[in-house]
């Protein structure tokens, strides 16, 4: 059983491999909170505004094309549900009852669901792997970011070393 890519320091340096692919970077990564997004749609809007000022003052130029294509990516930017409830440091203690094995290693990353009620919605999705050394069990668990619902029935599979 393979326990990582080893790397040599020196070659990941020559390599000029950014921190944040360097797999000998330690550290946990905080996924960024979404709710920045919700400021979007604001600065398109000001730009289709200036746009539309410059539309009034400069006449041989069209911009009808530019200005319905800013409204269409600033509506979209309005429906995308931006709401964020449950943070990173809390997914755990969410999933907990959705989990019928110990708890060791687990990974969490957050994914969007398409729908149409809410264009894209948070998910958080987490594989959790059982506490022995090597884990027995996995599993695959997403719930909604904004609500905490439980999205798909949680996969458990044996893990066969």
């Amino acid at each position: 059983m393979v326990d990582g890519i080893e790397i040599n320091q020196d070659d990941a340096d020559n390599s000029l491999i950014p921190e944040d692919l360097n797999s000998l970077a330690v550290g946990s990564y905080i996924v960024p909170n979404p709710n920045k997004r919700k400021f979007y749609p604001v600065y398109v809007i000001l730009i289709l505004v200036c746009t539309y000022v410059a539309s009034l003052f400069l006449n041989f130029i069209n911009f009808n094309l530019s200005i319905i294509l800013l409204l269409a990516v600033s509506l979209l930017l309005l429906l995308v549900n931006n709401k964020f409830l449950i943070p990173q440091e809390e997914v755990i203690e969410n999933i907990l009852s959705h989990i019928n094995h110990s708890i060791g290693y687990y990974s969490i990353a957050l994914t969007f669901l398409f729908n149409f009620k809410n264009i894209l919605t948070p998910v958080w999705t987490v594989i959790v792997y059982s506490h022995e050394s090597p884990p027995n069990f996995k599993t695959i668990v997403e719930i909604s970011a904004f609500s905490g619902n439980l999205l798909s029935e949680s996969y458990t599979e044996s893990i066969n070393a």
